[in-house]
Formats: C-alpha cells, structure tokens, sequence
C-alpha cells in the first residue's frame, strides 16, 4: 500500500488530543510497526507498506500512555534557542557569563579591537549591518572556542596518549555540540555556541570528544569510553544532563533576517 489514507483514518479512531502533531511515514523497509516522538513533542507513525490499517488503531491504543508521557517530556524539552536582533543591549553569554551587545564605530579605550568581550561585561562589536554582526560575533566564538580547546585538551591529550590531534571549531548544526573524526582525520570539533555556555559544560563536551579520540574498544559509548569518562570526570552524567537543558536556550545563530 503506497497511500497513507487508510493508515489515517485508522488513527483517527484512536482520537488522540487534538494538539498533538501526528504524522503517519510509510517505511519500504520497515518489517514493523514503530513510534518516534521528535524533539518539541511530534509523534511519528512508522508503517511498513503491507501493514493492516487496523493493526494501527490496535497498535496505537496499546502504546497510548507511552506517547503521552514521551510527547511531555519531548515538550517540555524543546528547543528555545533565541533569535538576535542585533541591537544595544542585546544579551550574549560567554562561558555562561551575560555581556551586552553595544554597537560602536572604533574600539574604545582598553580594547585592542572588535569585536571584544570587555571585563565590565559589555560586547563590543563595530556598527555594521546585522549580517556582518552576525558573522562577526560568530567568528569571534570560534576564534575564542579554538584557543581554549587547544589549551585545554593539551592534558587530556598526554593523560590519554593521543597524538597528532587537530581542534577545530564550527557550526555543527542543532544535533551536535562535539563531533569526534576518527584517523585519518582525528579531529576534535567543537560547535562555536557551545562556548556560550557553563564553562563546566564545555570541560564536558571536551572530555566527551577527547575519550572518543583514545580510540576506546567496542561501543562508541559503550563500558570503555565510559571508564575513560569515569576516570577524567567523576560527574560526567550530571553534566551531561545540564548540557541537554542548557543547550535547549542557547543561542545558535538565529537572527531576525530583514524581510
């Protein structure tokens, strides 16, 4: 069957809340029926084509109270990232301390250029249009992100004998703060916004990377990666879960872009 009406009309009878966001996908390769709910709360009907429509309404009915409480959880996890206007006093963070964005046409007294975060917890950036702004204010994380990385993962790279390690810092997208790029590349990279946060998250994220690249055996995060985690950061999992709540408000690069 290529068509989803039927597979709809066999949902609709199991009359779940009118604000919840169904979508059924029909799977070639799927042998079961399955249930995905996507960050913000967004239920996914996975179907395989020759599947009996009645099967669904079935199959739905059972697995209702495990939607609900993952569709609240999903809810109340989804992502808040805010969308910058670019204006004075604009708040930015830095190591999850708050500056202020404060336009100017030369650097002043005590900056040696922009853009600069300034110890009385100002943002200098020069006036500009926003997408210059923008670009430069992302380019100073990584500039900022890339020097603490390399300082940093030093002791992690001689605690851990890891060798010939490059660092890199970039936009990683909303799925990832950390990416960890086996041999032949064996790069450490890291998202620029990540720098915004908790400096205890982003010793987090190192360390989440740096355990990757001792090349531990089996599972990529399977009992050895998590031994080398358990030996460098006793409370890794706390600030794993800080990381996931932190992350959901911070700002990715979003901006108000002029219609």
């Amino acid at each position: 069957m290529t068509s989803s009406e039927p597979f709809r009309a066999a949902l609709a009878a199991v009359s779940l809340p009118a604000d919840w966001q169904v979508e059924v996908v029909i799977r070639p390769r799927r042998r079961r029926l399955g249930l995905e709910v996507k960050p913000g709360g967004a239920v996914l009907v996975l179907v395989p084509p020759t599947t009996d429509p009645r099967l669904i309404t079935w199959f739905v009915t059972c697995k209702r109270q495990w939607l609900t409480e993952k569709v609240k959880i999903a809810t109340q996890l989804a992502p808040a990232h805010p969308i910058k206007e670019f204006i004075d006093g604009e708040e930015f963070r830095l190591y999850g301390v708050s500056y202020r964005l404060r336009l100017v046409d030369h650097a002043p007294a005590g900056v040696e250029q922009l853009p600069a975060f300034a110890p009385e917890g100002i943002l200098y950036v020069r006036r500009q249009p926003p997408a210059q702004i923008r670009r430069a204010i992302v380019s100073l994380y990584r500039k900022i992100g890339l020097a603490w990385l390399q300082q940093h993962g030093r002791q992690y790279e001689l605690d851990g004998q890891i060798s010939n390690l490059t660092y890199v810092v970039r936009d990683l997208g909303r799925r990832h703060w950390g990416l960890y790029y086996t041999p032949p590349k064996h790069i450490v990279a890291a998202h620029w916004a990540a720098f915004s946060l908790p400096v205890r998250l982003v010793e987090y994220l190192l360390a989440h990377e740096m355990a990757h690249a001792t090349s531990p055996a089996g599972r990529s995060h399977g009992p050895a990666w998590q031994r080398q985690m358990n030996q460098w950061m006793p409370d890794w999992r706390r600030r794993q879960v800080e990381l996931v709540e932190a992350g959901r408000h911070a700002w990715l690069g979003g901006w108000n872009r002029p219609s």
